[in-house]
């Protein structure tokens, strides 16, 4: 065989080669393709569901129209989400109430000192104080936090009980799981102790 027709077998050779390729690239890609219309096809058909007859761009200005009305109504509940929050911060959130024995002679504890405040920390601190003869209440303004009169014993207990009942339920509330944890690292230690003795009395 000449040299030209060897050469012109090999380059048949490589060709046969080079379209083979080509014909299993595009195989993958007709698969992927096919699988990226069975993925889109249920949204087109939702679509056209949805049409009603309609052309493509009243369905779009349809779905530009819901949007904006959408965006609007976000707008307005935000703004009264806004004003609900500001009325919440005025009303009553913090209390703290002290009971006690203002007359030694009047038992029962019908005297108290009530610290009403709000999420400002305002408020006011009341003050009723109940003897045999008279009952008298007394209110004092309380701005952030602080009364500019001087309290008693009782109407600061009050006061420091309603700044900070929040932070004393989480202690408390932490002490109590640490409570129980501790109860039960004790009841697993103990089970083990008991396993242990009868483990060795068996071996005895």
């Amino acid at each position: 065989m000449s040299g030209p027709a060897q050469a012109l077998q090999a380059s048949s050779g490589w060709l046969a080669l080079a379209a083979l390729l080509v014909s299993v690239a595009v195989l993958f890609w007709l698969i992927a393709l096919q699988r990226r219309v069975r993925t889109v096809t249920p949204d087109i058909r939702r679509l056209v569901r949805d049409m009603e007859g309609k052309n493509l761009e009243r369905v779009v200005q349809d779905l530009l129209a819901n949007m904006e009305f959408l965006s609007g109504r976000l707008g307005r509940l935000q703004v009264a989400s806004d004003e609900l929050e500001q009325r919440l911060r005025a009303t009553v959130q913090h209390l703290g109430l002290v009971r006690y024995n203002a007359d030694a002679t009047v038992g029962g504890e019908l005297s108290f000192a009530l610290a009403l405040l709000n999420g400002e920390r305002n408020g006011v601190l009341m003050t009723c104080l109940h003897t045999l003869d008279e009952c008298r209440l007394y209110i004092r303004q309380v701005d952030a936090g602080a009364c500019a009169h001087e309290l008693s014993d009782e109407e600061a207990e009050a006061l420091d009980l309603a700044l900070n009942r929040r932070r004393r339920e989480r202690d408390e509330a932490r002490r109590m799981r640490r409570t129980r944890w501790r109860e039960k690292d004790q009841s697993l230690a103990s089970r083990a102790t008991s396993n242990h003795r009868r483990g060795d009395q068996r071996a005895e």
